[in-house]
């Protein structure tokens, strides 16, 4: 990906980035080749994640049940 690309996808002026190569600054691993900035990808983890959800929908008729777990 471009340093351009990267900057708009991070919500920061493509100038910024650019200058932020060239302090040295930039955030992310990144590149030249050739005119252009590449921006390193980060790399995918062969080991998917864990994500665990806790949802509970209470009424005020059931305030009593809210201190007690389940189970």
């Amino acid at each position: 990906m471009t340093v351009k690309d990267w900057a708009r996808q991070q919500g920061v002026h493509p100038m910024t980035a650019y200058r932020w190569f060239r302090e040295g600054k930039l955030p992310v691993p990144a590149h030249r080749a050739g005119r252009l900035i590449l921006v390193d990808q980060p790399p995918v983890s062969a080991v998917p994640g864990i994500t665990a959800v806790d949802a509970r929908v209470s009424s005020a008729d059931q305030r009593s049940d809210l201190g007690r777990l389940p189970g």
